[in-house]
């Protein structure tokens, strides 16, 4: 069995959300920090041991886009991205495919807090002679990404739509711990002035 370091792993960060409970701006454009928040979780995991990583966005043309290119990310344009998680989930297998992926790592864009060290256990956590599996984060209350899944799912993750994205697929997957707020997600605009308010005050 190859070690982690030996697989061939496609880090994908899904970016194509619509940002409705955020109101009218696109969230991931929004200062977090001193930058947009868009580009947080993509420069906290450009060192990633990955044979290829993308961002899943709704446009190659995103403000955030050169800098994503900059840090060594493709961007796949999500052409059915109001449509739902779903279409970016596969989108981002198909991409998997395309590269001849051992294993899919997806994040989310809207989680700028999570370690690269957390999905590095993922990822030492994932054995390559089970293509079948899938890895979740454990929040302690939760599953829920960064994810990863194993090449033989990959088919059934480029059927998904809708909103759920491969939820379903994690309530039966080998869990990863994960202190629960490294898994913040950001959605409104009261969070992102709490989480700038918080990471003054208490750096995660």
């Amino acid at each position: 069995m190859p070690h982690a370091s030996e697989l061939n792993i496609c880090l994908a960060i899904l970016a194509a959300g619509q940002s409705r409970r955020f109101g009218d701006a696109d969230k991931l454009v929004q200062p977090l920090e001193g930058r947009m928040m868009g580009l947080h979780i993509p420069a906290t995991l450009a060192p990633l041991d990955a044979g290829s990583r993308v961002v899943i966005a709704s446009s190659d043309n995103h403000p955030c886009a050169d800098e994503w290119r900059a840090l060594g990310y493709a961007i796949a344009v999500n052409e059915n991205a109001t449509q739902g998680l779903g279409t970016s989930v596969a989108t981002a297998a198909e991409v998997a495919m395309e590269r001849s992926a051992d294993a899919l790592l997806i994040c989310l864009a809207d989680m700028p807090f999570v370690p690269i060290t957390h999905c590095e256990r993922m990822i030492d956590t994932f054995r390559s002679d089970d293509s079948s599996a899938v890895i979740a984060s454990d929040s302690g209350t939760a599953v829920s990404p960064p994810a990863v899944f194993g090449r033989a799912l990959f088919p059934k993750l480029v059927k998904l739509d809708g909103s759920a994205g491969a939820r379903d697929m994690l309530l039966s997957a080998t869990r990863v711990a994960i202190v629960p707020k490294l898994l913040a997600d950001i959605d409104t605009v009261q969070q992102l002035c709490e989480a700038n308010a918080n990471r003054g005050n208490d750096q995660l």
